[in-house]
């Protein structure tokens, strides 16, 4: 994770006070490595309780390991020059599109495995493997990405149900057994259907995995058991959703992955199998 960005991008949902904390890191960035909380605190004129709590807020335990988060962010922007590519910059030659796409899409895997929590990365797929049936509620772009994962899963013979229909999505959610598991992803966390379907699987009893942005307000991440987090890169229109898009596909594969890992001889198989079946047409 980004500091400075996550701060940036998460602004509106500090107070007041915490917003003097986050103007002075965006202004000084590496001087508050050496700063203790009560010399940020006499700097932006709060308190140094809130200004461990303003890092805990944004995913630190500490204040120590969000300066040692920014000084590791800052010495990578160092290293890289510090380039962001605009999708739409000013210069759209052929050659910049090609370099400035792969650019963005190494800069978005770097920040999505430096977020990536293992512990609840295997979490997830121990519930996976065990599930019985996997729903998967997701719309639009992310919709697309789940759609990725049903095609996956259908290949090596897992019961899936990915309805592209909202309103079935919705049904199917208020028929969940036990045994069942709920794959919810939504980039923003905020979207109405799938929070509305995840609510119903945690009426009954589901466990709900959540493949979501990280950010300090969000809902679908606060109801959910297991909350994979991918980086919050989406900074305007002009990027569509290519970098959200990027990050969840490659959570869509380490889960399926991690899913075959111990019986990849079996799924290879299955997997030539539906080759052949589909290989004349």
């Amino acid at each position: 994770m980004n500091v400075l960005q996550y701060i940036k991008q998460n602004y509106d949902s500090f107070t007041d006070r915490e917003k003097l904390i986050a103007d002075y890191l965006i202004e000084t960035k590496e001087r508050i490595i050496s700063m203790s909380a009560r010399d940020i605190a006499e700097a932006t004129k709060t308190s140094a309780p809130t200004v461990v709590r303003f890092a805990k807020k944004i995913g630190f335990n500490t204040l120590n390991e969000l300066k040692l988060k920014l000084s590791i962010n800052i010495s990578k922007e160092e290293e890289a020059g510090a380039i962001q590519f605009q999708y739409l910059d000013n210069d759209l030659g052929t050659k910049n599109i090609i370099y400035g796409i792969k650019q963005s899409v190494d800069s978005i895997m770097e920040q999505t495995v430096s977020l990536l929590d293992e512990e609840c990365l295997d979490k997830a797929i121990e519930l996976l493997i065990s599930a019985k049936n996997i729903y998967i509620f997701s719309v639009g772009v992310s919709g697309l990405v789940g759609q990725d994962f049903y095609y996956k899963l259908s290949r090596m013979n897992k019961r899936c149900i990915c309805n592209t229909d909202t309103h079935l999505q919705i049904t199917s959610s208020v028929l969940l057994e036990e045994g069942d598991v709920a794959l919810a992803i939504s980039y923003s966390g905020e979207t109405k259907e799938v929070i509305k379907c995840v609510k119903n699987a945690r009426r009954r009893k589901v466990p709900v995995i959540s493949i979501t942005k990280a950010s300090v307000n969000n809902t679908i991440a606060d109801i959910s058991d297991i909350v994979i987090r991918i980086p919050a890169v989406e900074k305007s229109i002009r990027e569509g959703a290519i970098s959200s898009r990027i990050s969840q596909l490659a959570i869509i594969d380490m889960l399926y992955i991690g899913m075959i890992r111990n019986n990849i001889k079996e799924v290879e198989e299955k997997l030539i199998s539906t080759r052949k079946a589909v290989k004349e047409l």
